[in-house]
């Protein structure tokens, strides 16, 4: 709200070259219209009103004075002007005591449409627009809706195990002899670049009766080096490491278990962190544990041609047989086991 305040001065202009009066004038008090950036004022004459309405000095500026006769009702008895605060010589004036801004402008009702007459009337018209602290409070106190929380889904890595070929080029192997060097590969393929770090732990190999044997403990480390070594972190999701084919002495077949887990790179990390381990020994085997070679130095030269005669005597990886977790779930460390089955040599 604002407070409004009209101060009305009436001048007498009289012109002694006109013999004749007009018989029009303004009945009662103007009406004024204080808005929030012009003022519009109202007249009500005696008879039709067929003069002009203008502000003082700005008479050639259309949009200081009002629209001429013809172009408005002929009858009417009254006369109106609205002038905005930026144009006609519209003044302001701010005050202290009390608080506000005065807007002022002087308004001329001559009701000759071209000279001033014995009945013209002069209004100097105030408004006065009060600051009011309580408006401006409130205007603080509006409290803007929180901003909408996006959230998307980063697609997982798809990992897999591969077996190579002597090297991390290699082609993949499907069917190998006792002794043959090959190369263990972990990979984990994603859409998005440096987001996740891969760790792979928890390898055992297995007989499928329950005989096994663990190869890489939960931390990531290698347990018995003559099995496999510890492994090579080569990127941030690729992992490896060169062995030599081996198998249990009285099995048909025997699985490889490992799990990756993935977890999310902090935005200021560099490098990922890889297991710290010590060089593995030479671990003592158990009476069941004695059946797994571990690798062709052990075996003569007439005993590996003999060995590897038949198509039948190899192994076989099924690089598709891939489980995942769901990685919220999880609190944002992933699992994901590659368990491949090696169908080694037939006795």
């Amino acid at each position: 709200m604002f407070a409004r305040i009209i101060l009305l001065v009436s001048l007498l202009y009289s012109l002694p070259f006109v013999n004749a009066v007009i018989d029009n004038g303004i009945l009662g008090d103007p009406y004024v219209d204080c808005g929030d950036n012009f003022i519009e004022v109202r007249f009500d004459t005696r008879n039709i009103f067929r003069g002009t309405v203008f502000v003082e000095d700005h008479l050639a500026d259309p949009e200081c004075r009002s629209a001429p006769v013809e172009n408005i009702d002929s009858s009417a008895r009254n006369a109106s002007l609205r002038i905005g605060f930026k144009g006609c010589g519209v003044e302001r004036r701010r005050s202290f005591d009390p608080k506000g801004i005065f807007v002022v402008a002087s308004i001329i009702v001559a009701f000759h449409p071209e000279f001033l007459t014995k009945i013209d009337r002069v209004y100097v018209v105030q408004c006065y627009y009060m600051e009011m602290e309580k408006i401006i409070e409130k205007e603080i106190q509006v409290k803007m809706p929180p901003p909408m929380l996006q959230t998307q889904q980063v697609p997982m890595p798809v990992c897999r195990y591969e077996v190579l070929d002597g090297s991390p080029e290699g082609p993949r192997v499907f069917y190998a002899t006792i002794g043959q060097m090959v190369y263990h590969k972990w990979t984990c393929d994603t859409e998005t670049e440096n987001q996740f770090c891969m760790v792979v732990h928890s390898c055992t190999v297995d007989d499928g009766n329950g005989d096994r044997v663990e190869l890489i403990d939960s931390k990531g480390c290698a347990k018995d080096k003559y099995l496999l070594q510890n492994l090579d972190y080569v990127s941030d999701l690729m992992v490896g490491k060169e062995a030599h084919v081996y198998k249990y002495a009285d099995r048909q077949s025997m699985f490889f278990d490992c799990e990756i887990t993935l977890t999310i790179k902090e935005p200021s990390q560099q490098y990922c962190d890889v297991p710290m381990c010590p060089d593995p020994p030479r671990r003592r085997r158990s009476v069941n544990e004695t059946r797994l070679l571990s690798n062709v130095s052990n075996v003569t030269s007439e005993e590996r041609k003999e060995i590897t005669v038949e198509l039948e005597k190899r192994f076989t990886i099924n690089k598709d047989h891939i489980d995942s977790e769901d990685w919220f779930s999880s609190n944002f460390n992933i699992y994901q086991v590659n368990r491949s089955l090696i169908a080694p040599f037939a006795n």
